[in-house]
């Protein structure tokens, strides 16, 4: 099997065919596991909170495959070799965690859409891959370290939708000149900076309208938009239909 794991409070000790495996706050572990049996021991001091989402294999090779930016990337069960278990463990950012606590609140939720759960699921693995196996396409003349410090810029994006910094604040808090910010983003992940800033808007308020946490106006505020016409303008252009529709499908 493959599961991907987050961690959001408490501890617990895992050993997974006589290896001990612990993952803390903060961190998440994707793993590859075949021919194994697993032990859970959480602490009695305190409540751990964990979302683990199974992969299907057939479904982990198919993302691999078409992700690799190289027929001879191998990072699937044949790393395994003679082990059972394989961990790659990783640091959650402000959007993985986002949709962590969305999945999580969605599975308590007798109305929740199985089709949105599925397709967070899916981002979070999709994102994940790319991270830990460094799948990002890299453009002509950028380095590993330049393809890190361009999702350092989507987490820095991320966690300061509402008050973003300029793009020249953006290029030195990450340490790329203004040219390589704005050409590598747009090689890397398909929209400009200012694109992927109002991708993650519009989705954060689909989520809250979705939820029924916030009205129209609450919603464009929150994400950051000081005109309510022109969120509804560009919401209904990504989405199709009116932010005040939303609630009459949920």
């Amino acid at each position: 099997m493959v599961e991907l794991q987050f961690t959001l409070s408490g501890q617990r000790q895992i050993i997974v065919s006589g290896r001990e495996h612990q993952t803390p706050v903060g961190r998440g572990a994707l793993s590859l596991i075949e021919d194994f049996q697993a032990h859970f021991f959480p602490s009695a001091q305190e409540q751990y909170v964990s979302l683990s989402l199974a992969i299907p294999v057939s479904l982990f090779d198919y993302a691999a495959m078409h992700l690799a930016t190289s027929p001879n990337m191998n990072f699937g069960f044949d790393r395994l070799k003679e082990q059972s278990f394989r961990s790659y463990d990783f640091e959650y950012d402000t959007r993985s965690m986002a949709l962590v606590k969305q999945l999580i609140t969605d599975f308590k939720n007798d109305n929740r859409s199985p089709l949105m759960m599925e397709a967070s699921a899916l981002e979070l693995l999709n994102m994940h891959m790319n991270q830990l196996f460094f799948l990002t396409p890299r453009p002509n003349g950028f380095s590993k370290g330049d393809i890190q410090k361009l999702n350092k810029a989507k987490q820095v994006l991320e966690s300061c939708m509402t008050e973003p910094p300029s793009l020249l604040a953006l290029a030195k808090m990450v340490g790329l000149n203004d040219y390589k910010l704005k050409a590598g983003f747009k090689a890397c992940f398909g929209m400009t900076v200012f694109e992927y800033l109002r991708h993650i808007r519009l989705d954060h308020a689909m989520k809250l309208l979705h939820d029924q946490t916030a009205n129209v106006t609450e919603a464009a505020m929150i994400v950051g938009y000081s005109n309510v016409s022109a969120f509804s303008e560009q919401f209904s252009r990504k989405y199709g239909m009116k932010p005040s529709e939303v609630k009459k499908l949920f």
